[in-house]
């Protein structure tokens, strides 16, 4: 992967205006969250070896505390052939189906986070093709696509970065990027891009004043609102939860813990029947089913109820490790942005987010609904991630505003519902 440098010197003249027209499909959104957390993805990574590691070690002191615990307390040499004698059967074959799981797990990696993310995308709606248009020029980059336009303005861009299928267009203290498929660019597009990449960024400085601090006239009828507010790790890990919960709903999870048990009560069952139809000659089925059913409630039922516990007990953890991995990505990701403050236009025309020179601009056309968790509101998108509004910056008044805007425009405006 190239990353376009910033050069000192500057062109004589500044390239002119390049429009693209963007068809941006969900395996377009994948190579740019590949890209976008591409840190985060090779920590986690490399945390697959360390958690295997860990497992077999632990595993095999267990088998040596058991091995020394027995016969072979005051001989070494027997606790060492008892635990040899080990390593062959059960508990070598534990330690290999761990080994390979691990290895599994981190050869494959970077495929099942695509995978992941296809799905999260194919829920969210993405999946399909989305057009959207990029106009570059000296100034930086607008773009637009349906009901939603925006502007990033040159010295707030860091990077242009080359993939084998896309080119980055990366955003300082910002997480998020533009992802440009070069199934959509031609040859002398590129070309064109790469020469605009080298004239805007690095170069421009900001402005002494900023547009989003600028006050701005608003109409005297009381139908809009200007908030002002900075995000906080709070706020990042309510946006990570939702997007976790709505990954994992309840109904999935059930599904999951239903088939769980169900795998583990048809487990033993399921082994014995594989037993005895390799000699079924031997013992003939009249006998082998009381036997097997004997055997199932004497002997192996604490096999099924231990593989139940654990699954029942995975089922009522599951909330609390999403809330603590939320509440850490949270922290991750506000640690990744620069602290800056935000700032909201909501009138009848619909919704505008500035931030430090970056512009978005929403009609109400672009929302599906509103939602609300706790503390904190989400504009729910027709496409994309919702903006997030913290209930704590809208007093009782602006809050009734807020919601008579939403019920009159939501719903109204062509494609929203």
């Amino acid at each position: 992967m190239r990353t376009t440098p910033s050069v000192p010197g500057k062109p004589l003249a500044a390239p002119p205006p390049l429009d693209l027209a963007i068809q941006l499909t969900g395996e377009d959104r994948v190579a740019g969250a590949m890209h976008l957390y591409r840190d985060l993805i090779a920590t986690r990574r490399r945390n697959v070896p360390i958690f295997t590691g860990i497992a077999l070690l632990l595993i095999a002191v267990g088998q040596l505390s058991t091995s020394w615990g027995g016969r072979g307390r005051s001989d070494f040499v027997l606790m060492g052939r008892n635990f040899l004698d080990a390593l062959i059967g059960p508990t070598g074959i534990l330690l290999l189906t761990f080994a390979v799981a691990g290895a599994i797990a981190y050869a494959f990696f970077g495929a099942t986070t695509r995978r992941r993310l296809r799905r999260w995308y194919r829920n969210e709606g993405l999946a399909g093709a989305t057009p959207c248009s990029y106009r570059l020029h000296e100034g930086g980059l607008d773009s637009s696509e349906p009901h939603h336009r925006s502007h990033i303005p040159a010295w707030r861009l860091r990077g242009l970065a080359e993939g084998s299928a896309h080119l980055f267009i990366e955003i300082d203290g910002a997480d998020e990027l533009i992802a440009l498929p070069k199934r959509d660019l031609s040859a002398e597009q590129q070309k064109q891009l790469h020469g605009w990449a080298r004239f805007c960024i690095g170069r421009a400085k900001p402005p002494d004043i900023d547009a989003s601090e600028q006050p701005k006239s608003l109409p005297a009828d009381g139908a809009h609102l200007d908030l002002r507010f900075h995000l906080t790790p709070e706020d990042r890990t309510a946006a990570v939860l939702r997007q976790q919960e709505r990954f994992w709903p309840r109904s999935r999870l059930l599904r999951r813990t239903a088939f769980g048990l169900a795998f583990a009560l048809l487990l033993v069952p399921a082994v014995m029947l594989v037993l005895w139809s390799i000699d079924p000659d031997r013992v003939p089925f009249e006998f082998a089913l009381p036997l097997f059913a004997e055997m199932a409630v004497k002997t192996f039922w604490p096999i099924t109820a231990g593989l139940c516990g654990l699954i029942l007990l995975g089922h009522v953890v599951t909330p609390l490790f999403m809330r603590l991995n939320a509440r850490s990505l949270g922290k991750t990701l506000h640690q990744r942005v620069s602290d800056d403050e935000v700032r909201v236009l909501t009138s009848p025309e619909g919704v505008e987010s500035r931030q430090r020179g970056l512009q978005n601009r929403y009609e109400w056309a672009a929302f599906t609904g509103i939602e609300r968790r706790g503390e904190h509101i989400f504009l729910v998108l027709h496409h994309g991630d919702p903006p997030l509004l913290p209930a704590r910056v809208l007093n009782s008044d602006q809050m009734q505003l807020f919601d008579r805007l939403a019920a009159e425009h939501i719903g109204r405006s062509g494609e929203a519902v």
